[in-house]
């Protein structure tokens, strides 16, 4: 209670931007300290690889349909802010079940209620973001960067973590920021959606014959899939060929430095760019990074140089995506555009390579086909991506 007195005296004098900045760096903390290490967690638990695969699959699957029922709320009420304060106390909540050792199926049930929760924050955040920043991308870009920071911030942190502690200071490490999430967004003022023409609403129907929009979300959708083997089991995988719990969170953070400095740019890199010409880009590097972290990995020099192409493989590659989201979907619908990007990109994509991986992994013994199928997921979504128009057409027109 006093970390929460605290936290509203230092928050409420701060302006839109900066209240903005710590929210991203709140909800990048918690995943600084979820999407890296929940696999070591897991395996701490007693689980096998299936097991971690198929846990981290449902838990992922949560995000396919947890934004699109948020993002409706969120219309309903016309009030994003109330949504995302919600979210975040049930997500906490939820989150609580990672302290007791209850077994497979409270885990289970408990992060499965975290991620479905969870999932009412980010699509609702930039919506917020780009209306209090009055739909400035270089402005939205550097204020992004903080979540990078609390990503970085956590991730060396819990490698230090983890070699005095074990896995089991992962509950308490990311209740820490789910709190500062709390206290930010109870500071953060709340504004009203704007409403769409009933005609807008019908025409939404019709989504998915937007062949630019169809190719857009396949190749994000596959960029995700992608990102599987490193997300769910690239600290297991460093131990594995004998690197420290220090060593492997300086390389992720090595991987969010570079992430950091290319989301503070994004702004003037995207300016007057094409879209299509830089996804292209940054899905074809990925390719290449998944490809080096397979073969190459136990070379600490080579596993650097594939870190560093996160600047690519995530920051370019996320700005580009909310550039299109934001000039692609009307003002009205631009919630629910997020909601849409966030559920099947994020969160089927992510689910789908978990689950595929969970299965290819085989204990570490498929580590390098892991890596491969990756990089062809990668591969194959920058020449999607080639395929798109030079401008982007606003929908419905």
């Amino acid at each position: 209670m006093f970390v929460c007195r605290k936290g509203f005296l230092l928050l409420s004098n701060l302006s839109h931007e900066k209240l903005l900045a710590f929210a991203y760096l709140a909800y990048f903390g918690v995943l600084g300290v979820f999407v890296p290490y929940i696999g070591l967690y897991l395996d701490s638990r007693g689980l096998n690889s299936h097991d971690i695969g198929l846990l981290l699959a449902i838990v992922t699957g949560m995000r396919i349909i947890g934004p699109s029922l948020w993002a409706q709320f969120a219309e309903r009420r016309g009030d994003p802010v109330w949504v995302m304060r919600f979210g975040a106390v049930l997500a906490t909540l939820g989150w609580c079940s990672s302290f007791i050792d209850g077994g497979y199926g409270l885990l289970l049930v408990g992060l499965s209620i975290y991620s479905l929760c969870w999932t009412a924050i980010l699509p609702q955040l930039e919506t917020s973001a780009f209306h209090y920043l009055e739909n400035d991308t270089a402005r939205y870009s550097k204020v992004r960067s903080a979540g990078s920071v609390g990503y970085i911030l956590l991730v060396v942190l819990s490698g230090y973590l983890l070699e005095q502690f074990g896995p089991e200071f992962l509950p308490a490490s990311a209740l820490l920021f789910l709190l500062l999430m709390l206290v930010t967004l109870w500071q953060l003022p709340k504004f009203e959606l704007g409403h769409a023409e009933n005609g807008a609403a019908v025409k939404f129907r019709l989504l998915w014959r937007h062949r630019a929009f169809v190719v857009f979300m396949l190749a994000a959708f596959l960029l995700q899939v992608s990102f599987a083997p490193f997300y769910s089991f690239f600290t297991i995988y460093t131990r594995d060929l004998g690197y420290s719990g220090t060593a492997s969170g300086l390389f992720i953070g090595l991987a969010v430095a570079a992430e950091i400095v290319a989301f503070y740019f994004a702004g003037k890199v995207l300016n007057n760019r094409s879209y299509r010409n830089l996804l292209s880009l940054c899905y074809g590097l990925t390719a290449i990074r998944w490809s080096l972290v397979a073969f190459f990995a136990a070379q600490p020099l080579v596993l650097a140089l594939s870190m560093l192409l996160h600047a690519f493989s995530f920051a370019l590659a996320h700005s580009c995506a909310m550039q299109f989201i934001q000039q692609f979907f009307p003002k009205p619908q631009r919630s629910r555009g997020q909601a849409l990007y966030a559920g099947l990109v994020y969160g089927g994509g992510g689910a789908v390579g978990a689950y595929i991986c969970g299965w290819t992994w085989q204990d570490g013994a498929g580590s390098t086909l892991s890596f491969l199928l990756a990089g062809g997921a990668a591969f194959a979504a920058a020449m999607l991506t080639w395929t798109l128009p030079k401008h982007i057409a606003a929908f419905g027109k």
